[in-house]
Parts: structure tokens; sequence; C-alpha cells
């Protein structure tokens, strides 16, 4: 190597050679890169496909969910129509029902004090001791009455009296006339029977 002034130096093609050879790695090397990087990089692969897949599924949930709940809300709100409808239909009926309740207890008589065990045929023995009160025969008072039944009250169950009796008149009219006429009661063999 002679030094001249200006001239560059070239290094042997020996020695570029071997440097190169040294700087690249082997085609095996190479290889084995190429194959660990592919094993550590597939399972990862595998989980965001997993992950993408998940995502999807909670998408479609989401949206079947989203779609449920608008049909709920629909639902909710024609059931809200539904029962204010039904509130107003009972609120009209509730004036015609009440009439119908107070002509129905127009028609009730109350009897009291009327010895148990004497039933036989209820209706027929109200009929005979209602005759009292009445200017009307047994078979015109047989067919004003339409029925006759015994009710319990806790008033009688904690004094230990008989149970009244309910007696439900075809009519007011008669009823009335038996209410009047009543006084301070009727007498039933040993009995005292209030009205």
């Amino acid at each position: 190597m002679s030094k001249e002034k200006g001239k560059r130096v070239e290094p042997s093609p020996k020695l570029t050679g071997g440097i190169k050879s040294l700087l690249q790695p082997e085609e095996s090397l190479k290889d084995l890169i190429k194959v660990a990087v592919t094993e550590a990089i597939n399972p990862l692969i595998a989980r965001l496909n997993a992950l993408d897949e998940k995502i999807l599924t909670t998408q479609n949930i989401s949206s079947n969910n989203s779609n449920k709940v608008a049909e709920l809300e629909t639902v909710t709100q024609q059931n809200k129509m539904d029962l204010r409808m039904v509130n107003k239909n009972m609120r009209l009926l509730e004036g015609p029902v009440m009439d119908l309740q107070i002509q129905k207890a127009k028609t009730l008589l109350r009897v009291q004090n009327f010895p148990e065990g004497e039933e036989g045929d209820l209706r027929s023995n109200m009929v005979r001791l209602l005759t009292q009160l009445t200017q009307k025969s047994y078979e015109e008072l047989l067919q004003e009455i339409t029925a006759a039944f015994r009710v319990t009250s806790s008033y009688t169950k904690k004094h230990d009296l008989p149970h009244e009796i309910f007696v439900r008149f075809s009519s007011t009219s008669t009823r009335n006339v038996i209410l009047k006429n009543s006084g301070e009661g009727l007498r039933y063999k040993d009995n005292t029977i209030m009205i």
C-alpha cells in the first residue's frame, strides 16, 4: 500500500468478502428466526380473531336487546293506554253499579233473634211471621218474598245470638209497610223478633 496524495486506498477483495460474510446471517439462521416469529405471532393472531368474534357477538346481542327494549316500551305504552281506558270505564260504571246496589239493598229486610233450628223452609217461616204486619194473605206475601237466608256477623258470634236473616222482597212497597208496622217487634214462640 502506497500512500499517494489524492488517491484513495481500496481494501482488498479478500478482506471485504470476509466482512460481508460475517455481517450477513446464514440462511438457516434466517429460517429459525422466521419460524420463531411465526410461532410467537400465530397465537396472538388467533386471540385477535377470537376477540373480533366476541365483539361481533356482543354487538349483535346489544342490537337484539335494543330491539327488545323498543318492543317492551311499545307494549308498556299500550298497556298504560289500556289501563287508562279501563279506569275510565270503571269510573263510568261506578254510578250505575252503586245505584243497583242501593236498589237491591232497598228490597232487603233484616230479621234478628229468630231461633235457629226452626228453619224447615226459612222462606215460608218468614212469610208466616211477616203476615202479622201486613194486610196481605200468606199466598200474596209468599209471592212478594223472593228469598230468605241467614247471615253470620261478628256481633252474633261474639254474643252467641242466632244468625240474622235477610228477606228479599220483589218490591220495596211491602218491605216499607212491614218496617212501618214493626214497632217494638214481633213474638215468635217465646222470642221477641226484631226487624
